[in-house]
């Protein structure tokens, strides 16, 4: 009897032992980390990225050399340079002032000081208003293109005078109203930005003041084997020697002369002997910036300071780099033994 009472007290004990059991709270097993060079993997659920996926295992401060750069996300950009629709709706589209003809139809444009347009609504002009007269003057004027006999219809008619950002507003007489908004910009070549020495290629904003958005409609240099210009501006020298370039915004014409003296050494062709030569360089603005190099050290060694040391009978180029701009040399070693 009692051994079967002990018995029976035991299997009650147990119940409430399973019952604390189902109750007590699950702890999860702990994360392990294990060190893979120099990345670290994350083990343990939850913290993967996915079937087999490790998660992030980028190293801080270490760039995937696969990843491809976003060009959208570039630094130093100074404004966007991609095409866009003519008739955009963007907030930021600023239309350029037309090639030719001397009428307006974007409701935001930019264009040279000292020219003249018209602005032609659907409307016939009845009052116009500027914002700042003294930058841009608007009056009402007579639209020949579409008055007839008996019927006269009116544009606005602005002078750009000095730059600044002005709205122009248009009324009919039946309520209608239209608002431009007006850019004026004042495209001027910087004092003595044309002369060029240790740059080959040199932008439309390094030369230019009072340009923001402006964009030239047309370019031209005079003397092509000097001097190009590209289609946004950029001046590029080819050569020694002057030409003249104009850049045109509208019917603004904007002409400067680029004087070109690039880093040469003194002599193209030069012979040694036994002894280091130092290779005089001209049209240099850093003497001790320019960076010497031998196309063959076998035969010509260049230190920093531009001294040529012979090392063998032969003939070797050197090189001497001022800016971007980069010159060459032919030198001769003969005599040695």
């Amino acid at each position: 009897m009692e051994k079967h009472l002990r018995k029976r007290l035991a299997e009650l004990a147990i119940i409430p032992l399973i019952m604390s059991m189902f109750s007590m709270p699950v702890v999860a097993a702990p994360l392990t980390t294990v060190e893979l060079g120099t990345f670290y993997v994350v083990s343990g659920k939850g913290e993967s990225g996915g079937n087999n996926d490790p998660g992030n295992n980028e190293e801080p401060g270490n760039d995937d050399p696969t990843k491809k750069d976003d060009p959208g996300s570039g630094s130093g950009s100074r404004t966007e340079t991609g095409d866009k629709n003519k008739n955009s709706t963007s907030a930021d589209y600023i239309a350029q002032a037309p090639a030719t003809g001397d009428v307006i139809t974007e409701t935001k444009t930019v264009v040279p000081t000292k020219t003249k347009w018209r602005i032609t609504p659907s409307f016939n002009v009845a009052r116009v208003n500027s914002s700042d007269q003294r930058a841009i003057k608007v009056s009402k004027k007579k639209d020949k293109s579409r008055s007839s006999k008996g019927n006269k219809w009116y544009c606005g008619f602005i002078k750009v005078k000095k730059p600044g950002t002005v709205t122009i507003t248009l009324e009919g007489s039946a309520g209608e109203k239209e608002e431009y908004l007006i850019i004026a910009e004042d495209p001027k070549v910087k004092k003595n930005a044309l002369v060029v020495n240790d740059v080959k290629t040199i932008s439309m904003d390094t030369y230019l003041s009072g340009v923001k958005y402006l964009k030239p409609t047309s370019v031209d240099s005079k003397k092509a084997d000097i001097a190009t210009v590209s289609a946004d501006g950029s001046i590029t020298v080819k050569a020694d020697g002057k030409s003249k370039v104009t850049l045109c915004f509208g019917k603004r014409k904007i002409k400067g002369n680029v004087k070109a003296k690039l880093p040469a050494f003194r002599k193209k062709k030069i012979t040694i002997n036994d002894k280091p030569v130092k290779l005089q360089m001209k049209n240099v603005s850093n003497n001790s910036a320019v960076q010497y190099r031998s196309s063959d050290i076998a035969v010509v060694k260049m230190n920093k300071d531009g001294y040529a040391a012979p090392v063998s009978n032969g003939t070797a180029t050197v090189y001497g780099k001022s800016g971007n701009v980069t010159a060459e040399c032919e030198v001769t070693v003969k005599g040695l033994k």
